[in-house]
């Protein structure tokens, strides 16, 4: 199976998993409502949210990413590498002094 088709499958999961949730929770609304005007604020805010939330997911934990964790991974990166270098040049006066 080609990645295309693995990456579409996924994908048609997902639509499906929601589709069967959302028909699951949709009627409680409708009984719970008794009213069609009630009823159809409620698919349009339960829509919002299943599409709305993990959009606003994606965006903190990328804001998050950019601000906080890829400057600190690349200092980890760098200072390991320096300490490395460091630790050889070490090495290497030693070495010279026997």
């Amino acid at each position: 199976m080609s990645p295309a088709t693995k990456v579409w499958l996924q994908r048609a999961t997902v639509v499906l998993i929601v589709v069967l949730v959302s028909a699951l929770i949709v009627p409680r609304f409708a009984v719970a409502s008794l009213g069609l005007g009630v009823f159809s604020l409620a698919s349009v805010g339960l829509v919002a949210m299943v599409l709305g939330l993990p959009f606003l997911a994606w965006l903190v934990f990328g804001a998050f990413y950019k601000v906080f964790l890829k400057p600190n991974v690349r200092a980890w990166h760098i200072n390991r590498i320096r300490n490395n270098r460091y630790l050889r040049e070490a090495v290497d006066r030693g070495d010279r002094g026997n």
